[in-house]
């Protein structure tokens, strides 16, 4: 999945949508089962914005649905890839430091955002089976053959 708008705990609210699109077809067995491309929507399941004495913003997402030859495609979950920033481990370092600053003005001190730029890639989960039409599945080409088209003189050594 490709997230296609910002996200943030600063500024998305629970029970917001945003727009999705399948960023790699689903391809089982040489056949393009749905393509690249395929819209839909997910959902924001929880947002909080980052507070005073280190609490860290959080932010959980879901992908919803893609929508498919018309047809409804329901998703669950979405894990977001493994690049980046680790929000969670500056989130709780965040949060050990102002538990130690306490007594010398920790409360002063505010927690990080989480922040999810357009254009994210995400993994997701298909929550139900979903019947694809033969018509609908595209075969993929057979993989190119590279054949060497070099015509040997007679008496030319190789």
């Amino acid at each position: 999945m490709q997230i296609d708008g910002a996200l943030g705990s600063r500024i998305s609210k629970t029970f917001d949508r945003f727009p999705i699109h399948l960023y790699e077809a689903i391809v089982i067995d040489g056949r393009t089962l749905v393509p690249a491309g395929a819209s839909g929507w997910g959902e924001v399941v929880h947002a909080k914005k980052a507070g005073g004495s280190g609490a860290a913003g959080e932010l959980v997402l879901a992908a919803r649905v893609l929508t498919v030859d018309g047809r409804e495609l329901h998703l669950r979950s979405l894990r977001l890839g493994g690049s980046g920033e680790n929000h969670n481990q500056a989130a709780t370092t965040l949060a050990a430091v102002a538990g130690l600053a306490g007594a010398v003005g920790g409360w002063l001190m505010k927690g990080s955002e989480v922040d999810v730029p357009s254009g994210t890639i995400a993994g997701a989960k298909v929550a139900e089976d979903f019947a694809v039409a033969e018509s609908a599945v595209t075969p993929q080409a057979p993989p190119a053959v590279l054949v060497d088209t070099k015509v040997q003189s007679e008496g030319t050594k190789q």
